[in-house]
């Protein structure tokens, strides 16, 4: 999600709106550190992102939000479990936004198109990490997807803009976060339910 399109939420009065915060956090925006339209958006809760979901989903008449951490690494690997990053192939640098492009900053989205995965999604490896839906400690409970209020770790994947060490930038590397964490590392991306 890009700060173009996180500003479309704001600007339509998603903090207003006490129907996008029901059982979650509201806390008032932060600006990301980087202003460009197309640059993720970063500095934002996983509760900012949920309001997000259930605002777009609103707006669309479907049911969008954070893609649980399964499914985020099915969308990075292609459904691979061999894939070491959503590119084929080892690690190269030259792939994605990490420590090692000594940028020391999120960029616009899609600016890697070699390292887009098998069906082309972007930035699956750097840029930022990305919040997912469920929670980081005991991932295969059903408790782990429940949207509350309550301080449980979220799992976050994908590595940023500061990621040094390429295992932290593929698929299957780990990481979870407070939901009311705020940094410049971190955004998130969209999951969309298919009604069959």
């Amino acid at each position: 999600v890009t700060n173009a399109q996180f500003q479309a939420f704001i600007d339509d009065g998603g903090y207003a709106n006490d129907a996008w915060w029901e059982e979650i956090q509201k806390e008032m925006p932060m600006p990301s550190d980087w202003q460009e339209a197309n640059c993720p958006c970063e500095t934002v809760l996983w509760f900012e992102a949920v309001a997000f979901c259930r605002w777009l989903s609103h707006r669309t008449g479907t049911t969008i939000r954070l893609p649980t951490e399964w499914e985020w690494q099915q969308a990075a690997t292609g459904g691979d479990p061999k894939r070491k990053y959503p590119w084929v192939g080892e690690w190269e640098a030259s792939r994605c936004n990490s420590a090692q492009s000594r940028l020391k900053r999120t960029i616009a989205v899609g600016l890697y198109p070699s390292g887009a995965t098998a069906h082309g999604v972007m930035d699956m490896a750097g840029n930022v990490w990305e919040w997912c839906l469920n929670n980081y400690d005991e991932p295969q409970t059903p408790e782990s997807l429940q949207i509350d209020i309550a301080p449980a770790r979220r799992a976050i994947r994908g590595g940023g803009w500061n990621s040094s060490e390429p295992v932290s930038l593929g698929p299957s590397y780990r990481n979870g976060a407070n939901p009311s964490y705020r940094f410049n590392l971190l955004g998130f991306r969209l999951a969309q339910d298919i009604d069959e």
